[in-house]
């Protein structure tokens, strides 16, 4: 799971690039693959956890955690599960902040703005239901707006985990983070050189072919993910090399909302 972790880490870090907006991200795997409990292993303090959420309660979020760059849904089938109109109002506000940001919102004798409405979303969902072509997210354009990883766990992998389970050396996957994953404070600048640029433009047009989409989105996903492997890299200085190039290499087989791939 080493590369699911090292994806969400470079996703959550997106949010500290500066002049860049935060990537969101969706895991995409069967039940008891680990989703959520990789995207919780680190305590962050740049992302907010929830078990559920409402598109009001997105807003309050917005407006009251300007630090939170990402915004962790443990399973969007909870969100969907709201009756229609509460449901899609919350697809409603999670399209805005993943895109243009939130910017105002009008109620009944009151007008909220948000100085920062803009944020990355990290969720996870069932196989079975990121197939199902009539969902929501196929339907108001979501789905392009966020990063499909579908993974799934390999025959050795299945056996080594279960192992572990058996000598007691894995615990329950909602056991508390023992680790800290720390983030910068600030935004930083990443330099991204020219052939670097040249060389994710190339993956980000060779996935978009794929997914049968024009590819504007994956490209501005992909630079924010190149710089953000930089600063997972260091803080000091950050610019896109070639081991960054690489880490997209290895991404972009499992950037699918249908077609698992083994871990």
């Amino acid at each position: 799971m080493e590369l699911i972790r090292e994806v969400v880490e470079t996703t959550i870090l997106t949010g500290r690039v500066k002049g860049s907006a935060p990537v969101s991200l969706l895991l995409i795997a069967s039940p008891e693959s680990g989703k959520t409990s990789v995207v919780l292993a680190k305590e962050c303090a740049g992302i907010i956890a929830l078990s559920d959420v409402t598109g009001r309660g997105l807003q309050e979020l917005c407006k009251n955690h300007p630090e939170v760059s990402h915004i962790v849904i443990n399973d969007l089938v909870a969100v969907a599960a709201h009756k229609a109109t509460v449901s899609r109002y919350t697809m409603s506000m999670l399209n805005a902040m993943t895109e243009e940001g939130i910017r105002a919102v009008a109620f009944p004798g009151q007008l909220e703005t948000f100085s920062s409405g803009k944020r990355g979303i990290i969720a996870s969902i069932p196989t079975t239901m990121a197939k199902d072509g009539r969902a929501w997210w196929n339907k108001i354009g979501l789905s392009s707006r966020m990063l499909p990883l579908c993974f799934k766990h390999s025959t050795d992998l299945n056996i080594q985990i279960k192992a572990m389970i058996t000598s007691g050396k894995m615990g329950p996957s909602h056991s508390a983070p023992n680790q800290v994953f720390k983030i910068p404070s600030a935004s930083i600048a990443v330099f991204l050189p020219t052939k670097q640029a040249k060389r994710i433009q190339e993956i980000a047009e060779d996935v978009g072919m794929r997914m049968q989409e024009e590819g504007y989105r994956r490209l501005h996903q992909f630079r924010a993910l190149a710089q953000g492997h930089a600063l997972l890299r260091t803080w000091r200085k950050p610019s896109v090399t070639e081991a960054d190039i690489e880490f997209l290499l290895k991404l972009r087989k499992y950037i699918s909302y249908s077609r698992a791939r083994e871990i």
